[in-house]
C-alpha cells in the first residue's frame, strides 16, 4: 500500500512541477499575437466575448478578428 501511495506521490509532484513551469500566460492573450491594436477589432471580440459569457460557453480565440481598413483587398472573407 504504502508504494502505491509513493508512486501517486511522485507523479503528482512531477505532473505538478512541469505546470509551474508554463508561467501565468493565458493562451487566448492579445499580447501573444502578431496584431497591433489598431488591426484588432476589439469591438468584435467584446461583443463575441459577451455572447459566449451569457449563453454559458467557454471561449477561446484561436484567430483574432481584424479590422478591414481601405484598401485591404487580401483580407476579404
Amino acid at each position: 500500500m504504502s508504494k502505491a501511495v509513493f508512486v501517486i506521490a511522485v507523479v503528482l509532484t512531477m505532473g505538478l512541477s512541469a505546470c509551474s513551469g508554463t508561467g501565468n500566460v493565458r493562451p487566448d492573450s492579445a499580447s501573444k499575437t502578431s496584431l497591433t491594436s489598431r488591426e484588432l477589432d476589439m469591438d468584435k471580440v467584446a461583443t463575441v466575448n459577451r455572447w459566449a459569457y451569457n449563453h454559458g460557453h467557454k471561449l477561446i480565440w484561436i484567430n483574432y478578428p481584424q479590422k478591414l481598413f481601405v484598401g485591404d483587398v487580401d483580407r476579404g472573407h
